[in-house]
């Protein structure tokens, strides 16, 4: 009978896990996910920088579309007749204007627009697709050329204009960097 009992008590002994075993596990499962977690926030951004890539790329080509029928860009997204929301949880769009080097005056759609996407929280920076005329204007061949870039700052006020560089090629704004 005391056989039975220390049997017994053996057994229930040998069932379940030690608090050092559980610690263990604990600390495995946080340092797992201390690595996991910057990578899943991670690919939420990319998620919105896709919508916002996608947006200014159909207005990019709606650009290129109204400078071919009427030998201009559009000077709001009004004028391109875009048929998606201008506003998203993520991003606001608009057209901003101004000449080739980027400045505010004077507009010349003639040769460029920058068509933006204004994030609505700091996590995100600004996306712009800059869509210009290369070459020479009056020349038989010119061509239309579109540039995505995103700010190197995070936040809504880094919008800025588009510019043609020395050689007629459409460039990102300063202090972003071209996605391309």
């Amino acid at each position: 009978m005391l056989r039975d009992r220390q049997t017994k008590i053996q057994n229930l002994n040998g069932k379940g896990f030690t608090l050092i075993e559980l610690l263990v596990t604990m600390i495995i499962i946080g340092i797992l996910a201390a690595i996991a977690l910057p990578s899943f926030l991670n690919q939420a951004n990319k998620a919105r920088y896709s919508e916002a890539k996608t947006y200014t790329g159909t207005m990019s080509r709606l650009q290129q579309v109204y400078y071919l029928e009427k030998q201009i860009f559009a000077g709001n997204i009004s004028q391109l007749n875009v048929g998606i929301a201008t506003t998203t949880s993520s991003f606001t769009y608009s057209v901003i204007t101004g000449d080739i080097n980027g400045n505010s005056n004077p507009v010349q759609l003639d040769r460029i627009a920058t068509n933006v996407a204004t994030p609505s929280s700091s996590t995100l920076g600004v996306f712009e697709g800059v869509v210009g005329v290369t070459g020479v204007l009056g020349a038989q061949t010119t061509t239309i050329t579109t540039v995505f870039c995103i700010a190197n700052v995070l936040g809504p006020g880094s919008v800025a204009r588009g510019a043609l560089d020395g050689s007629g090629q459409t460039t990102c704004p300063l202090n972003f960097t071209s996605t391309d």
